[in-house]
């Protein structure tokens, strides 16, 4: 089988399965196994090896998890996008740019975990162990926890590419912004608030509007019925533009209830940036079946006679489109810049789970209207060496 490093032995979920829908799939198709350290043949030279201590989980992970997702990982795959650790091991190249075993590490990136395609995809952060290349490797302020540390990358570079590099939304302009207290929703009023932009929030529930107050928007609007759907909201957000409607739209929620009246809610020209379909996950068959049955639909008219522009803004896949780096380039700096000097501040953590309840952390995302922040799974702790023998 090959020399493995000499590490404890670790733990992981693992997917097994695509499941029909997001609680199948949790319910019948995850499960926690042994972890043995990685082989020492399948490193390279700009490899490192993190001990991960904390990892979030998201709403992506549990639509790939039914094979609805835009990319399928190959089976069994390990959840975790973005993660946090300490190095391990690290190859000569590593080294070279500045990895050092006992470093502290936060880890993100496209070429990386389950989204990934190549040689990384199996490292998600579900796991004691994963690996990276030294490039996936992003800085972080050093005060923050791994918590922190491992989330950081999936909410801000979400709210960075869809309000800066899709959006380009400029200091003055309004912004509604939909799912404010989740885990892409408050990454995006700190970047909108950080441009100089007018914050509309909206919260399906009274008792985050508070929350939501402190956070810094400008306003807050309640959308829920009471019966858990949603009213409409246009006349709220027009008397709060002056009649005029908003410049932009962040739209992480979807569906007729959400995308649509939020087409209503626009002034001539607007940027409507559709972040996500949390409300509506099951558009595709599941069971790792393609095809979209069940796609969400807007009115083309709407967007005529209005002059709306409806932008689709994915974060990660679009990096495979980046040619010449130019818009990872961007984000890197514009996000480094401001995170370094504390123009944005550290995300906010709602729950931490243990990785043996890997699955309770994953319905939570499932239902993460009813999260504030972000969710975290942690592998249990490892007896490791001690730096100087590893």
């Amino acid at each position: 089988e090959g020399s493995r490093l000499a590490l404890p032995i670790g733990v992981r979920a693992v997917v097994t399965e695509f499941g029909k829908d997001q609680h199948d799939a949790i319910e019948r198709c995850v499960q926690i196994e042994q972890q043995l350290p990685p082989l020492r043949e399948e490193l390279l030279d700009e490899d490192i090896v993190v001990a991960v201590k904390a990892t979030e989980v998201v709403w992506t992970d549990t639509v790939m998890a039914t094979g609805q997702y835009q990319h399928q990982p190959r089976l069994p795959f390990t959840p975790g996008v973005t993660f946090s650790g300490v190095v391990v091991w690290a190859g000569d190249a590593a080294i070279a740019k500045g990895a050092a075993v006992g470093q502290r590490v936060a880890v993100a990136g496209f070429g990386v975990g389950p989204r990934s395609s190549g040689r990384y995809q199996k490292w998600g952060g579900c796991q004691s162990y994963a690996v990276a290349p030294i490039s996936a490797v992003r800085p972080v302020p050093a005060h923050w926890s791994f918590e922190q540390a491992a989330c950081f990358a999936y909410g801000y570079d979400t709210a960075y590419h869809g309000l800066v590099e899709c959006g380009q939304l400029r200091s003055g302009e309004s912004v509604l912004i939909h799912g404010a207290a989740g885990g892409i929703g408050i990454p995006a009023v700190h970047v909108a608030k950080l441009l100089g932009a007018r914050v509309i929030a909206t919260t399906r529930s009274e008792s985050k509007k508070s929350f939501l107050q402190d956070l810094g928007v400008d306003h807050v609007v309640t959308i829920g019925d009471g019966q858990g759907g949603v009213r409409q909201f246009r006349d709220d957000i027009k008397a709060l533009t002056g009649g005029q409607g908003v410049d932009v739209v962040y739209d992480g929620v979807g569906g007729d209830e959400i995308t649509v009246e939020s087409m209503r809610c626009c002034c001539f020209g607007a940027r409507v940036l559709i972040m996500g379909w949390a409300a509506t996950p099951n558009v595709a068959q599941g069971g790792g079946k393609r095809g979209v049955p069940k796609a969400n639909r807007v009115p083309t008219n709407y967007l005529m006679m209005k002059g709306l522009r409806l932008i689709g803004c994915p974060a990660a896949i679009a990096l495979s489109f980046d040619q010449d780096g130019a818009v990872l380039r961007r984000r890197l700096h514009d996000l480094g810049a401001w995170l370094g000097d504390g123009r944005l501040p550290a995300p906010s953590v709602a729950s931490v789970f243990p990785l043996s309840a890997v699955k309770d952390a994953l319905r939570a995302r499932v239902q993460s209207g009813q999260e504030v922040g972000a969710t975290i799974v942690q592998p249990p702790p490892l007896d490791l060496p001690h730096p100087s023998r590893l």
